[in-house]
């Protein structure tokens, strides 16, 4: 049986440093059917030069007028539109992947209900050194799915298919919804994808456990802003979905209203939070005060209490809670 070709998508812009990096983190993969289609933004350093003295049929090269950030669906959708490949992995020009990625994630769609898979990464920084990990879900074993009305709820609170470096989605999900998404925010192109995704097509999405990519962390990223307007963004692309989703579709996440209540009170945690690293304690008040207002679970409640209180005294009692919880986890594990 045939194994599915893989389109890899990277999208560039003035990345000479890194983007040869990135191609050959994909030349370096144990599993070969995969096809590289770097989609250049216009750079005016060498990075297109640098990508077309690849001699590898599998990677391709595709130029396109600078555009910026507010275009970047428009060209991963120019990418999927000369593409090949039964599933899509995002791979930026400033990233890499391990050897082992695609060996490991592409046997997660052998299950027809599997529509996206994602896992660990490490963050690294301009000189590949290892800086961390970024992990945003806790996983029930070494896989954990659920459905993609759980993974939907999830969205409308918190990103966590992040970052997209270790993210593979089915083709046919793409397709159905029309390609990528953006929903007018520089900061957010695959958010607004996996929203629909999730919300449209009943399936399942799955973690698995294992460091799948490497997300590069250096001061000339475009990508990089404040968590408040982070914050703002991601209620927008939310909001936006929740409004051109069917009353079927809406009833199978759960209700329309209570999703859009708990979307906005996520919003204001989110904002507060980002206030109250600022010290902007008067602000993050306000959006705690919102937060409390809205909120529709007790978690969210809680937060919203803490996060007051927190900007009363000038302290962050929250993020010290869940300090000394993941303290305690891991005096219990040792």
């Amino acid at each position: 049986m045939p194994r599915p070709l893989v389109t890899i998508v990277t999208p560039t812009y003035n990345q000479e440093r890194f983007v040869a990096a990135c191609i050959e983190s994909a030349l370096a993969q144990r599993y070969e059917a995969w096809e590289q289609i770097v989609v250049d933004d216009g750079s005016d350093d060498r990075t297109a030069e640098i990508v077309a003295s690849y001699g590898d049929p599998r990677v391709r090269l595709l130029r396109l007028p600078h555009r910026g950030l507010g275009a970047l669906a428009e060209s991963y959708n120019a990418a999927l539109a000369t593409s090949r490949g039964e599933l899509v992995g995002i791979l930026e020009g400033d990233d890499r992947w391990p050897a082992d990625k695609l060996e490991r994630q592409v046997p997660l769609f052998e299950d027809p209900r599997t529509l996206l898979t994602w896992g660990r990464a490490t963050t690294i920084d301009e000189r590949g050194e290892r800086l961390g990990e970024r992990r945003a879900v806790n996983g029930r074993g070494r896989r954990t799915a659920f459905d993609t009305a759980e993974a939907f709820r999830r969205l409308t609170r918190s990103n966590f298919l992040t970052p997209s470096v270790t993210v593979m989605v089915r083709r046919a999900a793409l397709d159905r919804i029309g390609g990528f998404v953006q929903t007018g925010s520089a900061l957010y192109v695959d958010l607004p994808t996996w929203l629909r995704i999730t919300a449209e097509i009943p399936g399942q999405v799955e973690f698995l456990d294992e460091i799948l990519g490497e997300y590069r962390v250096h001061p000339s990223q475009t990508t990089r802003a404040a968590g408040g307007e982070m914050a703002r963004q991601h209620l927008e692309a939310v909001l936006r979905t929740l409004d051109r989703l069917e009353p079927a579709q809406l009833e199978r996440m759960g209700g329309g209203d209570a999703l859009r209540r708990r979307a906005v009170a996520r919003g204001a945690l989110a904002k507060g939070e980002a206030l109250l690293a600022a010290k902007a304690y008067r602000d993050a008040r306000a959006a705690f005060r919102e937060a409390l207002r809205r909120c529709a679970d007790l978690p969210d409640c809680l937060l919203a209490i803490g996060g007051i209180g927190s900007a009363l005294l000038h302290t962050d009692l929250v993020r010290r809670a869940f300090s000394v919880r993941e303290r305690l986890q891991r005096l219990r594990r040792s």
